[in-house]
């Protein structure tokens, strides 16, 4: 089990072929990740390393978690 895993402090919705998905987001200076492999850009919502893909971030849904860090 990894112990250096980073902490999500956003959820938001990504668009894939098969419909919405609402996933757990933690950002960085330039993109919002999901996992070690699957981050999105903050300029537009594209998926970073994947230009043709069809998966997009929804940007305007990005909402910090309830209850989190205090």
């Amino acid at each position: 089990m990894a112990t250096n895993q980073k902490i999500k402090t956003h959820t938001g919705t990504i668009i894939t072929k098969d419909g919405e998905k609402t996933v757990q987001l933690r950002e960085t200076s330039t993109t919002w990740c999901v996992g070690r492999t699957e981050t999105y850009r903050k300029e537009d919502g594209r998926r970073s390393g994947a230009p043709m893909t069809s998966r997009r971030l929804i940007l305007s849904s990005i909402k910090p978690i309830e209850g989190g860090e205090e």
